[in-house]
């Protein structure tokens, strides 16, 4: 096994490991396509704003490894390329409450297999 596929592997067992840093973390594509799959969910309250002053924002983000993800679920595009535009994330924040969430942005590092998703706040109210 090569070091690449070795840090691959340690990628989707630390990130995964519910006894140490992974949660639960269900994704919903834009088809309807649902996984639960274990990664690490980030929340705080820290943000920058446009002339460079912190201010109180939340911000939330995922990062998983993309080897749990198991087909049919859609994570690539036509392209082959990552693209998770629309998809709906629901996780446990520190309190235990279930949060709702759309990815914003999404970093994929196609060398280790690793996925960092940037989340915005969604209100599930106006869903289906």
């Amino acid at each position: 096994m090569s070091l690449i596929d070795t840090i691959n592997s340690d990628i989707a067992k630390i990130t995964s490991n519910n006894k140490e840093f992974g949660v639960s973390i269900e994704l919903i594509a834009p088809t309807l396509e649902t996984i639960t799959i274990n990664g690490i969910h980030t929340k705080h309250h820290l943000g920058i704003d446009t002339d460079g002053n912190m201010v109180n924002s939340k911000k939330a983000s995922i990062a998983f490894s993309e080897s749990l993800l198991i087909d049919p679920y859609p994570v690539r595009n036509a392209n082959k390329e990552v693209d998770l535009l629309n998809h709906l994330i629901n996780v446990k924040d520190s309190t235990g409450i279930i949060k709702n969430y759309i990815v914003q942005q999404w970093f994929p590092d196609e060398t280790i297999g690793l996925l960092v998703c940037i989340l915005e706040y969604y209100d599930t109210t106006y869903c289906y």
